[in-house]
């Protein structure tokens, strides 16, 4: 059948993923680059993603967590402690617009950034930015009160919005799942990046 649904994953063993990490270490020590996990979200999987990080770091490799934050504190603490850098994204302050554009509030979220912080472990936010959904002035200057006092945040990125999970979600034919915003223009970006430049962060547009 032409519509059916393949499967794209595949089932390894940490040894046999940091293998084929080893194979680019060349270009990580290069760049100065290392090893992210990212996702979907690694902490769906907590104990394979802290022996992951254990066996890169191990290995002499730089380790990255990307995260949504979305999980239990024990498992984002213990599997956080394996990686030199977090990854955190933050969408928006509000508990009610969280809930009506992700469909889970972000209290747990909020929560687990702030004891983070308080880890020392160093922190970079990435906000991607939605037009119309959480790029209004009232949730930037929530986020920036929000982060101002937590130390170990001083970078944040700032992502424009796309449409890349629209083909995704047409080939699980949940396509009228799939919200529609367009993307901040070009000076509302650099409004925002002022906005979190004038309260101290370090800015990257497209991190």
């Amino acid at each position: 059948m032409y519509e059916a649904l393949e499967i794209a994953g595949r089932k390894d063993a940490v040894t046999d993923i940091l293998a084929e990490i080893e194979k680019d270490r060349i270009f990580y020590e290069q760049s100065g680059g290392g090893v992210t996990l990212s996702g979907g979200e690694p902490l769906a999987q907590p104990e394979f993603s802290l022996a992951l990080l254990q066996a890169c770091r191990a290995a002499g490799l730089h380790t990255t967590l990307d995260t949504s934050g979305l999980a239990s504190w024990e498992s984002l603490n213990k599997v956080a402690a394996a990686a030199d850098l977090i990854l955190y994204d933050l969408k928006m302050m509000d508990e009610a617009a969280h809930k009506k554009y992700t469909g889970v509030s972000n209290i747990q979220i909020l929560k687990n950034l702030v004891d983070l912080a308080g880890t020392d472990k160093p922190i970079r936010i990435r906000i991607p930015l939605a037009g119309g959904a959480n790029d209004d002035e009232a949730n930037i200057k929530a986020t920036i009160a929000f982060l101002r006092p937590l130390t170990a945040v001083r970078r944040v990125d700032l992502l424009k919005y796309h449409k890349g999970g629209q083909e995704k979600y047409r080939n699980l034919g949940q396509e009228l799942c799939f919200r529609i915003f367009a993307p901040p223009s070009e000076e509302r970006m650099e409004e925002i990046r002022r906005s979190f430049t004038d309260a101290g962060f370090s800015v990257t547009i497209g991190g």
